[in-house]
């Protein structure tokens, strides 16, 4: 097999919560600065802000 017919692999990656105050299920790693000096591993204590209403809360984040 050459490399013209490999297929492609993507990577696809989301951080799902439901926001406590307009209840709306966001995916948090679309927010403007999620990426920066960011690691993939559960965390603590995440400050965020929902994408819908812009309420800013603290989540844990796990692997589930």
């Amino acid at each position: 097999m050459n490399n013209a017919e490999k297929p492609m692999a993507h990577w696809c990656i989301a951080l799902n919560v439901e926001c406590p105050k307009c209840l709306e299920y966001v995916d948090l790693t679309g927010t403007g600065d999620f990426w920066e000096g960011m690691k993939i591993e559960a965390r603590e204590n995440l400050e965020t802000y929902c994408l819908e209403c812009g309420h800013e809360f603290i989540v844990d984040c796990d692997f589930g």
